[in-house]
């Protein structure tokens, strides 16, 4: 790949250079002399070298792309233990994870085809408010910038706390005869040591952190043997509260998977469960016109250590129309042999 772009690089020289765009003017005034008396319209001199300025152009910014991906996947490759953190995440616990830019990649793929555009598909987003999830290139800025616009449904682990209000109030900011898109991840970081539920924050002597930081102090304090916090008394921390109670319904289910990874990639599975659990109770088609559907993607956002890009592993993603429909454009999107 990189000699490819060298490759495209000297050839842009090459034009840029003029010997080629020279040449395409003689040739088309060559050309334009022997159709003497027909109605074409001769080339000009100049129009020839803008075409060859834009020719170059092309060339260039093709080769940056290509040098660019080489330089991101040349940096991951690296990180010390990058086998063992690319195991961790893609073979062992998160099937069908890849690179949050090339779940964009797919997804506005399959929507461009269905007729979903920036201009009539607003976008919402129920991802843990931890700024490790809203870094330049995680999926959430990638939807924003790529849809224009985000209304946040999302609290603690990633779980749609806004309700029925929240959902209510995007759903009527949608365009006439527009859509509705809502992104809704719990997410779990990956340390340099090939560690699930932890992280390594910039700045941070102390070791890795928690993360997500909510679900692992759930899962703790469910396993603790105390008394869980009272869900009628808890008007300064509900959210932590009602994930609490919810995770430790599923304590079991996740203390039985055996290793600390195991436990925690079902912990963070158990997280997407209970998000979208609530994320069905809220949602409707009651906005727009008739054609107005709701379109719905929702997975695991993984935190990958430095250089790597973040990971999504897509777990829905789907449509509901105001016909009571349900179109699955998962096996679509990502293939059918990636779901989890």
């Amino acid at each position: 790949m990189k000699s490819f772009a060298f490759i495209l690089l000297l050839l842009a020289a090459f034009i840029g250079s003029g010997s080629i765009v020279d040449a395409a003017v003689k040739t088309s005034r060559a050309a334009a002399t022997q159709k003497k008396g027909t109605n074409e319209e001769e080339p000009t001199e100049k129009s020839t070298r803008f075409d060859g300025i834009i020719l170059v152009s092309l060339l260039t910014v093709g080769a940056m792309v290509l040098l660019n991906k080489k330089k991101k996947e040349s940096a991951c490759q690296k990180h010390p233990n990058a086998f063992n953190i690319l195991n961790a995440v893609q073979r062992d616990h998160f099937k069908g994870a890849v690179p949050s830019s090339t779940i964009l990649e797919q997804v506005e793929k399959v929507m461009s085809a269905n007729g979903y555009t920036p201009e009539n598909t607003l976008f919402a987003q129920s991802v843990c408010p931890d700024e490790i999830n809203h870094e330049v290139g995680d999926l959430t800025d990638l939807f924003t910038k790529y849809l224009g616009e985000v209304f946040h449904m999302g609290g603690l682990a990633g779980v749609p706390f806004t309700g029925k209000t929240g959902f209510g109030a995007f759903s009527h900011h949608v365009p006439d005869a527009g859509h509705c898109f809502v992104l809704m991840a719990p997410h779990v970081g990956i340390d340099d040591a090939a560690q699930l539920g932890k992280y390594s924050r910039i700045g941070q002597s102390g070791g890795p952190g928690a993360a997500c930081g909510a679900a692992v102090g759930a899962y703790k304090c469910a396993c603790s043997g105390k008394a869980l916090p009272s869900l009628t008394d808890c008007d300064s921390d509900y959210q932590m509260t009602y994930l609490i109670h919810e995770v430790n319904k599923v304590k079991n289910d996740i203390q039985s998977c055996g290793d600390h990874n195991s436990q925690q990639a079902e912990l963070v599975r158990q997280c997407h469960r209970i998000g979208k659990d609530m994320l069905d109770q809220i949602v409707n088609v009651d906005f727009g016109s008739d054609t107005s559907t709701l379109v719905v993607l929702t997975g695991v956002q993984i935190n990958m250590p430095r250089p790597f890009d973040d990971y999504f592993q897509p777990l829905s993603f789907f449509t509901l129309d105001k016909k009571g429909g349900e179109t699955d454009l998962f096996a679509k999107t990502f293939g059918s042999s990636v779901k989890a």
